[in-house]
């Protein structure tokens, strides 16, 4: 081990010496029902100038859709020979071990791996570490997309929204998010309540040239990101935000609500009235907090 090396350690303790930095691209959000149809997992040892990379792009058996493709790259043509999750669930889990797995929005991935897993009849019961609640601890930034928070901390990202390049940004940026905040504390990053009054839905006009332009999205109960900030978020990626749920509406988010302007029940009117419509057929995508960021993130 070198000097630099060594004092490195000596310094930062906490930050484990070996993990996985681990990234998933999926047919879509929803864990159990979307599949995966790429993974990257690369073993950072701080020991070594080894870091050796296991990736795969893996026959969902289902299409990808267009939006899906123009995030990624990733084409039906390109999956159509490969193989499946559960031809590589093994030498996945083999190369993995039990070593802590670092991921940017931890639960989007640990999600998808724990369903596909399962599929195979493996158990995945590595600790997971999100290196996008640490980066919300350490950083005051504009939003915490995984390009803007690499941008800050002088990680290279080249070629987003492939596995490879996202897992090795995750892995550094929860690197040097550890270093500033001198912990891996993963408290999640909650902010006092926000009034959903305080941002005016209509200063935030849909840009025509994001993904999800044509699209509309609602939003109720409170997030741990300010209005404004998730609206800001929202339109940048073509969605048109609307103060009501409509036949028209094509996502709902859902943050926490407060009692006593929705009652003991918990759930708003606006998502009573979503989750009706969808029980009359109209496709309309409820999400958490968590779904969302992953929507934006994407």
């Amino acid at each position: 081990m070198d000097e630099t090396t060594a004092n490195f350690l000596a310094k930062y303790p906490y930050i484990p010496t070996q993990f996985i930095a681990l990234d998933v691209e999926t047919t879509g959000l929803n864990a159990g029902e979307d599949k995966i149809i790429e993974v990257a997992a690369i073993k950072f040892n701080l020991l070594s100038n080894d870091h050796p990379v296991f990736e795969a792009l893996l026959n969902p058996h289902v299409k990808v859709s267009r939006q899906i493709t123009s995030i990624t790259g990733i084409t039906n043509e390109m999956l159509t020979d490969q193989e499946t999750f559960a031809d590589i669930a093994q030498d996945l889990k083999a190369f993995m071990g039990d070593l802590p797995i670092v991921a940017y929005n931890a639960k989007f991935d640990k999600g998808f791996l724990q369903a596909e897993f399962a599929n195979a009849d493996i158990t995945l019961n590595n600790h997971f570490h999100c290196a996008m609640n640490l980066a919300k601890l350490a950083f005051s930034l504009t939003n915490y997309k995984l390009a803007t928070v690499a941008e800050h901390c002088s990680v290279p990202l080249e070629g987003a929204h492939r596995a490879k390049a996202d897992a090795v940004a995750a892995g550094r940026v929860f690197m040097r998010s550890a270093v500033t905040l001198g912990h891996i504390n993963e408290v999640a990053p909650k902010k006092s309540f926000t009034k959903s009054s305080g941002a005016d839905h209509k200063a935030f006009p849909p840009n025509e040239y994001g993904e999800l332009f044509g699209q509309t999205i609602v939003f109720t109960g409170e997030l741990s990101i300010t209005r404004a900030e998730a609206f800001e978020a929202a339109a940048e990626l073509g969605l048109e935000i609307k103060s009501g749920v409509s036949k028209k509406t094509d996502y709902l988010v859902v943050g926490e609500q407060v009692e006593h302007l929705v009652g003991p029940t918990g759930i708003s009117s606006k998502q009573i009235k979503a989750e009706a419509l969808i029980d009359e057929g109209f496709d309309i995508q409820i999400l958490d907090e968590d779904e969302f960021m992953a929507l934006i993130e994407a």
